[in-house]
């Protein structure tokens, strides 16, 4: 499209706060140049946030590499229009306050690791060095000149640590040897380490790309979309077809896509994700709530106010680019343990050269950083073992998340939906009494369940739309977590839910007891239905168990963990389901409340166990947030997959044992390169203390180690037989034996390096 003849000129502006520049317009576009936004993230989230809430956005990012806000908008507002609203944003960023958690910042990819620009200077000062050694003098201060130039980024992070966290990183050594070997006029040593150092960071930088390919590759396979209410008729359209001044109506267990106001019901909201905090928030009626909040109870219809990067999609690209891989504990260590060592190097290192006078003993000390590398391999390993893990159907959210994998003992499924196919089917329906019909009690459920995402109330829906009944529409509705479903139809309140929900209400269950003996006795699930404070009848369902869960139940205790089941439904149904898939009958918690939940796995983890929690539903939110390790599928409920560590792409719980497998081998890299790293380390500064080592030769050992260590964090990406997974439908009766997935569990044995 034409740039409009207005705007052919470039228009500078510039003001105390911020200088920018137009430097393109046209009848849809808008694209800024800010100085600031490289050098200041924080500006940069503020200025995109205030830029996504005027009404005429309808797209906005930021490229870091040009330092530009690129703004697409609705072609029918003036232009003008349009660049005064953007100033003022550009104005009002450096004062703007974002409500906390919200950081919307949109960046173009990554771009290609440019190898001249990172490695150009550090690899020239060497090539000069050892041509002046060995061919021909080059004046010393051209050649310190140019190492001190290479240097300059590394020195410029050290002094950046220094300012900003007011603490020694343990680079600060190697900054030390750089400049005193530099002074000294040895400059092959100085140049050949930020050689090695700038080709570990470009590396590392490799892998992340991979893995950021991987995170959108991710994205664009997974469908977003929000519930429109359209003529008192509700519609599922894709999110990005949302418009402003559209009612969405909003489930429990859902994420709430928009932001807006209430137009009707009431909803119990966890905003932990949008304020950090963790207390619950009720919102009914006029209130105001916020894209990325979650509603756990009730029903509500919001009215679209905002629409943006911070809404689902955009919060979830969010997470996936800045899933945390410098958390591992072994890195922590590392870093501990170097930091620690800062002071008593540079104290050895004076008390040396007083004593034996000599520059490169006194030196060698310095050499004993090894954080510096162990930062670049260990967070390299790990890009590399979670992009593998996400192109074999498993996401695996962080570092600390792969640690714990790889060493958890104890691992908690949830029943329903989980275990089971989370295809339930009704099988029968029993009344109260003779004078009720069945089709009473299933057209009574069926108007309740209405909008529960529960994989029983798809049952029950199902069944009645099978049997041509119509549902009747709610005044009221409430999802009780645990219990059931409270609803007003026709001014008459409904129940539909467990026994427990029916006792709360008052209602005796006795009658229906003897009137039907076998509900005690029986193997199916139940859902009661009562109506105006009588009790209707009963909805007998059954779930069957996943093909593969027998299977995979029996792999993980042959690798040493202990399975558990917790369910909220019967003892009885429980122990049926837990023989089916061989699991101890002690190992089987029936009838749990999210809270009680919460408590087997606090008691597992108060025993020193490490426990994962597998689930998919919004009574399972609260385990998984608890379990040192959470798991949940792609296709459960957002609350599940948004607290979960580790989502299975696959619907297929053998992805676990794959996610295991993956962490445990990746961990023993991540301790290969530990020991790769540190051993050479010391012994370099060993051999340099008691026989004056070459230092040319020690940065050789000590930097080329790294790099072979950091060429070793990349064999998740690169070896076949690393442990994966086969998809493939599972026989009814298979044998851990036999199983496909007993057999790639053997390649846990980590190959040399």
């Amino acid at each position: 499209m034409p740039v409009l003849p207005e705007y052919e000129t470039l228009i500078l502006k510039q003001s105390p706060i911020q200088d920018y520049e137009i430097i393109h317009v046209t009848r849809e576009r808008f694209r800024i140049r800010i100085s600031r936004l490289a050098s200041d993230p924080e500006y940069a989230s503020k200025l995109t946030w205030l830029v996504e809430y005027e009404d005429f956005v309808l797209s906005v990012r930021i490229s870091l590499l040009s330092s530009s806000l690129i703004v697409n908008y609705d072609p029918d507002v003036p232009v003008t229009t349009v660049q005064s609203s953007l100033l003022k944003c550009i104005e009002k960023a450096s004062q703007a306050e974002v409500p906390a958690g919200i950081v919307p910042i949109k960046t173009e990819s990554r771009p290609e690791i440019d190898w001249i620009e990172r490695l150009g200077l550090p690899i020239l000062s060497l090539s000069l060095a050892v041509l002046s050694t060995q061919v021909m003098p080059i004046p010393a201060v051209a050649l310190g000149a140019l190492v001190t130039t290479a240097a300059i980024p590394f020195v410029s992070r050290i002094i950046e640590i220094v300012i900003k966290e007011r603490r020694l990183d343990s680079d600060i050594l190697d900054a030390i040897w750089l400049g005193l070997y530099t002074l000294k006029g040895d400059f092959v040593g100085p140049s050949l380490m930020l050689s090695l150092m700038y080709t570990g960071d470009a590396l590392r930088d490799v892998t992340a790309r991979a893995s950021e390919r991987q995170v959108f590759d991710l994205l664009s396979s997974m469908d977003k979309f929000a519930r429109l209410e359209r003529d008192g008729v509700e519609v599922l359209v894709p999110l990005k077809e949302v418009q402003k001044g559209d009612r969405v109506v909003v489930y429990p267990g859902e994420i709430i896509p928009v932001s807006g106001r209430v137009l009707r019901g009431t909803a119990l909201i966890d905003e932990h994700r949008l304020t950090g905090e963790s207390t619950l928030v009720s919102r009914s009626e006029g209130q105001v709530v916020h894209a990325s909040t979650l509603v756990l109870e009730g029903k509500i219809s919001v009215l679209t106010k905002r629409l943006g990067s911070n809404t689902r999609v955009g919060l979830t690209v969010q997470l996936l680019q800045s899933a945390p891989v410098h958390d591992t504990r072994v890195e922590d260590y590392a870093a501990k343990v170097a930091d620690a060592t800062i002071v008593p190097s540079m104290l050895l290192s004076g008390a040396i050269f007083v004593l034996t006078q000599d520059v490169s003993r006194s030196l060698a000390p310095l050499h004993l950083d090894f954080s510096h590398n162990i930062r670049i391999a260990v967070p390299s390993t790990i890009i590399a073992a979670l992009t593998f893990a996400a192109r074999h159907g498993v996401y695996i959210r962080s570092g600390r998340a792969l640690e714990m994998l790889a060493r958890i003992d104890t691992i908690v499924f949830d029943k329903t939906g989980t275990l089971t196919q989370g295809n339930a089917e009704v099988v029968e329906i029993l009344t109260a009494s003779s004078t009720i019909s069945s089709t009473e009690v299933l057209e009574v459920a069926a108007s309740a369940e209405q909008g529960n995402t529960h994989p029983v109330a798809g049952a029950i829906l199902r069944y009645a739309e099978a049997q041509n009944i119509q549902t009747q529409p709610c005044s009221a509705w409430d999802y009780r977590i645990g219990f059931g479903v409270v609803a007003e139809i026709g001014g008459e309140k409904i129940l539909a839910g467990s026994h427990r929900l029916i006792s709360q209400e008052g209602i005796d269950l006795n009658p229906i007891y003897k009137y039907h003996p076998q509900l005690q006795t029986g193997s199916h699930s139940t859902v009661y239905v009562a109506k105006g404070g009588e009790l209707l009848g009963v909805i007998l369902y059954t779930d069957p168990a996943r093909a593969e869960s027998a299977e995979v139940i029996s792999t993980l205790e042959n690798l040493g963990n202990e399975t558990y089941m917790l369910t909220g439904d019967s003892k009885r149904v429980a122990n049926h389901v837990a023989k089916q898939l061989g699991i101890k009958n002690n190992h089987v918690y029936a009838e749990s409340f999210p809270d009680q939940k919460v408590e087997v796995i606090r008691q597992f983890q108060s025993q020193e166990r490490t426990v994962a929690f597998i689930g998919e539903g919004i009574n399972d939110a609260a385990a998984l947030a608890h379990a040192d390790v959470s798991i949940s599928f792609a296709s459960g409920i957002d609350i599940a997959r948004e607290t979960a560590d580790v989502v299975l792409l696959e619907d297929d719980l053998r992805g676990i044992a794959s996610a295991i497998a993956i962490a445990k081998q990746a961990m023993d890299i991540v301790y290969q390169n530990t020991a790769l790293i540190a051993i050479p380390n010391i012994g370099v500064v060993l051999a340099g203390v008691l026989f004056a080592f070459d230092p040319v030769l020690g940065v050789i050992i000590s930097n080329g180690s790294a790099l072979v260590a950091e060429l070793n964090s990349f064999r998740p990406l690169f070896e076949s037989g690393f442990p994966t997974f086969n998809p493939e439908p599972v026989k009814s009766s298979p044998t851990p034996e036999s199983s496909s997935l007993s057999k790639g569990i053997e390649a846990l044995t980590p190959s040399p390096v």
